[in-house]
């Protein structure tokens, strides 16, 4: 790139043959259009760039809890992001009552499976 702020167009071709997984989007000339992040992640997974939101997927949710999922969330006229932001810091909450000695809080955790580990 000639500026390291400014991201420039580039050609890359693709090899015969080569059929999309899906339909890609189509812009003037024929021309398919890519975005990439600004920065690459660090060794710890976290984006460089210091980016405040990141898309996950989950896969291979039960259906029931799927579906309870989003009825919490619905129900409280949250997003799903921001309702899975909440129980994070629910579990966080409660994390630091069992560590302060809440055996309650404690056995509840252990229960789930939700243990202190060392990350």
């Amino acid at each position: 790139m000639s500026d390291e702020c400014t991201p420039e167009p580039f050609t890359v071709p693709l090899p015969p043959g080569f059929t999309p997984p899906m339909p890609l989007p189509r812009f003037p000339g024929d021309r398919i259009v890519f975005f990439r992040p600004d920065e690459p992640e660090t060794s710890t997974g976290e984006a460089a760039s210091g980016r405040e939101h990141e898309d996950i997927m989950l896969r291979r949710v039960p259906s029931g809890i799927a579906m309870r999922y989003r009825a919490a969330a619905g129900g409280r006229g949250l997003t799903h992001a921001q309702y899975l932001t909440a129980l994070v810091e629910l579990h966080a909450r409660i994390r630091a009552a069992a560590d302060a000695g809440d055996e309650a809080a404690r056995a509840v955790l252990e229960e789930l499976g939700l243990q202190t580990v060392a990350v």
